[in-house]
């Protein structure tokens, strides 16, 4: 098994590991699925004028929650999305390089707020998973990341849809593989994420 499929299985061992029945009483389980926009991995305006670019990639994140005083919840998140990513030059030639998967795993705190709105603030690690070694993943994807992230959703005033809610969020870490560094690369580069989903409350209090 590759290193990829190891920590993707691993990911769901943790996903769907039982808890104690007291506990498992509390817990509030959720699903999302979106889209996430991703900033350029790489820039060069020196030599040769390029970005490195992911593709608008779907993103599914599963939470577990679990109640703290309110209007607090703590929350456990497994967020992945996958899209293929291309070298774009200045004159709009693109070169695909690979495709890209990232798995993220983030620790939350979430607050109720008025009028059907919750923040979110949390932080956590991302690891970048490219199906093959090539481009500025030649020489492999390097160690987890961490990251910082933060979240807006909002559920509809409606009987119908008090298990639903429209959510948008936005994470940000450093990004700087072996490749680039050995290319002369020598500050990483903060990447900005930005995804827009539908969650869904599958289990415990909307």
């Amino acid at each position: 098994m590759t290193q990829r499929g190891r920590l993707l299985a691993l990911a769901l061992a943790l996903a769907t590991a039982p808890l104690p029945g007291p506990l498992a009483a509390q817990v509030t389980l959720s699903a999302s699925l979106g889209a996430r926009y991703t900033s350029p991995l790489a820039r060069d305006s020196i030599v040769t004028a390029f970005d490195v670019r992911a593709a608008l990639a779907p993103a599914v994140t599963a939470a577990a929650g679990l109640p703290l005083r309110a209007p607090w919840t703590a929350e456990l998140t497994l967020d992945i999305s996958s899209s293929g990513v291309a070298r774009h030059e200045r004159d709009g030639t693109v070169a695909p390089i690979t495709h890209l998967t990232t798995l993220a795993l983030g620790v939350v705190l979430a607050r109720t707020m008025p009028r059907g709105f919750t923040v979110r603030a949390g932080v956590g690690g991302l690891k970048y998973l490219p199906s093959e070694r090539s481009g500025i993943f030649r020489d492999g994807a390097g160690a987890v990341i961490p990251f910082g992230q933060v979240a807006v959703a909002w559920t509809p005033p409606v009987p119908l849809a008090r298990r639903l809610a429209v959510e948008a969020r936005y994470d940000l870490h450093r990004f700087l593989t072996p490749a680039l560094r050995n290319e002369g690369f020598t500050n990483s580069r903060a990447i900005h994420r930005i995804a827009v989903d539908v969650r869904y409350t599958l289990s415990g209090a909307p």
